[in-house]
């Protein structure tokens, strides 16, 4: 269906916001989406992008740049005050120490550009976009707590992602307690060790009451995005909203 099809089916499911993927928007489109949010009443919680910080080609690093400063525009046209970044790919021949300057400098120059518009790029401890041909160069949680620590300081806040550390035997329990103070969105996923399928929420193995009352404990107040990569259509995504909406009753109550 298309993207203004999928918005006029969000309100039925009783949800006050949707997350939107960057390639679902384009500079035709977005007054269109723009009305159609204002008219269903929907906000959105963040602009979801996968810039390739770390190629070693600086002309590529540039153009990705610009890119994500105009998902930053993008995302101040609709309200949302977050842009996903990633670090980028894992390339042939990337020294380690290369790949975390390359993304480091990006992210904080894209800073700088976005919160003068009131945007905040979350850096994800990603594990691999879908349109990407190689992992995340961080997707072990070691290197992504080697950039995070460089760009603790500075304005680059976390988008933190429940399941992804499930694909490489990792703990989000301690990875988010690590980084819980910089958490500005929460992707709330679920799946099964090592599987990239997502599953439906509470049906894998994500340890939720854990993280979730982790988040509470420091104050968390933003977006739980639930990521609907499970294969059962509609039903599934309600079983997931349900067990989510439980969950969050029970501990923010």
């Amino acid at each position: 269906m298309s993207l203004l099809e999928w918005l006029e089916r969000v309100p039925a499911f009783g949800v006050s916001a949707v997350e939107l993927y960057h390639d679902f928007l384009n500079e035709q489109n977005l007054p269109r989406v723009k009305q159609a949010l204002q008219s269903l009443g929907l906000q959105v919680s963040q602009i979801t992008c996968a810039p390739d910080f770390t190629n070693p080609d600086p002309a590529v690093r540039q153009r990705e740049l610009e890119r994500m400063r105009q998902r930053v525009e993008w995302a101040a046209t609709l309200g949302a005050n977050a842009v996903r970044v990633t670090a980028g790919m894992q390339h042939d021949n990337l020294r380690e120490e290369d790949g975390i300057h390359y993304a480091v400098e990006c992210m904080v120059l894209l800073a700088e550009y976005a919160i003068l518009a009131g945007v905040y790029p979350c850096y994800e401890n990603h594990y691999k976009d879908r349109r990407w041909t190689r992992e995340d160069f961080s997707f072990l949680p070691e290197r992504f707590l080697r950039i995070f620590e460089r760009i603790e300081p500075t304005p680059v806040r976390v988008n933190f992602d429940f399941a992804n550390p499930l694909m490489v035997g990792a703990d989000p329990i301690a990875l988010l307690q690590r980084v819980v103070h910089k958490v500005h969105h929460v992707h709330a996923g679920d799946r099964l060790p090592g599987e990239y399928q997502h599953c439906v929420l509470g049906e894998g193995k994500v340890p939720f009451r854990p993280l979730l009352k982790i988040l509470h404990a420091h104050g968390y107040t933003g977006y739980l995005s639930i990521e609907d990569g499970q294969p059962e259509g509609d039903a599934g995504f309600c079983r997931s909203l349900a067990f989510l909406q439980k969950m969050v009753r029970e501990i923010w109550s």
